[in-house]
């Protein structure tokens, strides 16, 4: 990819017959919603799909180096992927449940898997956004604790996953305290959460259940 476009200001790649045009993105299915941006004004954002590899990347063209992780990523065999930006109540500025609901029928990808939502602290609540979306698409969802770490190579690497941020004043490096690593947090189709685990599905994580998982849920 060429320099120039990692310097343009450009805000993102436009759209045609539901494709985006050029870019990293280009040639994929997209598909318009609406959610808050950084100053809570509603605008309209795009969700692209992936549909040989089953994700949904909700970061936006425009967050480049993310965007281009979200599209490197190999997905997970078995589940439907969700990128994004997110605190425990919302998806990339989405904080009611039926749009994302919504983005995940229309893209043509869901057929009653599991979700796993790479997103930092989708998973931070037991009450927040990833348990309203198992209830109301009665299967799994997985996701995050804490800060999750994606780098634009996609794929394994040392830090990449669920982690604190570093302490005080070093919490604005773009660093993952490797020292604390997050959990994530799985709910079954009630909304329920069923089980805690130090990987992820990605990671090839197993479920941790029985009464070591009930130790850890009562953990901060």
């Amino acid at each position: 990819m060429s320099l120039a476009y990692w310097l343009r200001e450009e805000p993102a790649e436009p759209v045609e017959e539901g494709r985006i045009q050029h870019g990293p993105g280009k040639g994929l299915p997209k598909l318009v919603f609406q959610s808050l941006d950084a100053s809570r004004t509603i605008v309209k954002k795009i969700a692209t799909v992936d549909r040989v590899r089953r994700k949904i990347i909700l970061i936006q063209p425009s967050d480049k180096a993310l965007y281009l992780s979200g599209l490197r990523e190999r997905g997970v065999p078995g589940y439907v992927y969700i990128f994004a930006h997110a605190r425990s109540n919302s998806l990339q500025g989405v904080t009611r449940q039926d749009i994302i609901v919504d983005l995940i029928h229309r893209s043509g990808i869901w057929h009653g898997q599991p979700l796993m939502i790479d997103a930092c602290n989708a998973g931070a609540e037991p009450d927040g956004i990833a348990s309203s979306l198992a209830l109301a698409l009665r299967t799994f969802v997985t996701a995050p604790t804490t800060t999750t770490w994606n780098y634009a190579m996609g794929g394994s690497a040392i830090g990449q996953g669920a982690f604190e941020k570093l302490p005080g004043v070093l919490a604005g490096l773009p660093f993952p305290d490797l020292f604390r690593p997050g959990r994530w947090r799985t709910w079954g189709p009630d909304g329920k959460p069923i089980a805690i685990t130090r990987t992820s599905p990605r990671d090839g994580g197993e479920l941790v259940k029985g009464p070591l998982a009930d130790v850890l849920m009562k953990k901060p």
